[in-house]
């Protein structure tokens, strides 16, 4: 018995030797390993008209983005364009929109600024339009990018147009019936969820006044952002999307 608690005792050391050495590896590998990389993720809408702002001007009205006062993110961006996504680190920004300069692009006068704040993992959308007075405004809109079951994709619609309350409705461009109908107010979003087929017709309509239809191909396990963006007074009111793949 006492040879045999002889040879237990330096495996019994030798054992928390070893256990002591891996720890102090591993706590030194943790400490020496980056942390994770945070970021943010949005796109950026173009919204605003050229025909409504002045009658001289482009009506594509091509503009620059200048982000967090240091980065001229978007040069030439036109009317009806959906750029992004880009990627940040978390925090507060001060978003510029500006007429485009090509010559020394971000230097104009801004036309329109917001500060935002941006939390990890957000998904935004950042929306220049016109305001219901019909003055140039960018505000921020979150996206629900949380996981879509297969066969599936959300509709994300956004209501920045210059008009009053809009019935939105999705139309399957399959044998299906009409996937989804409701009203958006101005400024507010609205998700639907619609199931695989080849595609979809997404349409708002104000009154008699019908915005669009414009088609939206289908991406499976995706989003699908639109939003209205324009005047409906002067018929300049229109559908925009963007397709964000790949949310599971």
């Amino acid at each position: 018995m006492q040879a045999a608690s002889l040879k237990e005792v330096p495996m019994f050391r030798f054992t928390l030797f070893s256990a002591f050495i891996l720890a102090t590896a591993l706590a030194t590998a943790l400490a020496a390993a980056p942390a994770r990389a945070q970021h943010v993720s949005f796109v950026v809408v173009h919204g605003i008209p050229g025909r409504d702002v002045g009658g001289t001007e482009d009506p594509l009205l091509p503009v620059d983005i200048f982000i967090g006062g240091k980065y001229c993110l978007i040069q030439g961006l036109t009317f009806g364009s959906i750029s992004g996504p880009f990627d940040v680190p978390p925090g507060g920004y001060e978003v510029a929109v500006s007429l485009a300069n090509p010559l020394a692009p971000c230097s104009n006068p801004p036309v329109v600024t917001n500060q935002f704040t941006l939390s990890e993992g957000q998904f935004g959308a950042i929306v220049a339009a016109l305001s219901t007075t019909g003055a140039p405004a960018l505000e921020l809109y979150t996206i629900n990018t949380t996981p879509v079951g297969a066969g599936m994709q959300r509709l994300v619609a956004v209501h920045a147009a210059n008009a009053p309350a809009v019935e939105v409705k999705v139309v399957s461009t399959g044998k299906s019936p009409e996937k989804a109908k409701f009203k958006l107010e101005p400024g507010a979003e609205k998700t639907a969820m619609v199931s695989t087929e080849p595609g979809f017709a997404v349409s708002a309509s104000v009154g008699k006044t019908v915005i669009g239809p414009i088609s939206v191909a289908f991406g499976d396990q995706g989003v699908a952002l639109v939003v209205a963006v324009g005047s409906a007074a002067s018929v300049s009111a229109t559908l925009l999307s963007k397709i964000i793949p790949d949310v599971f």
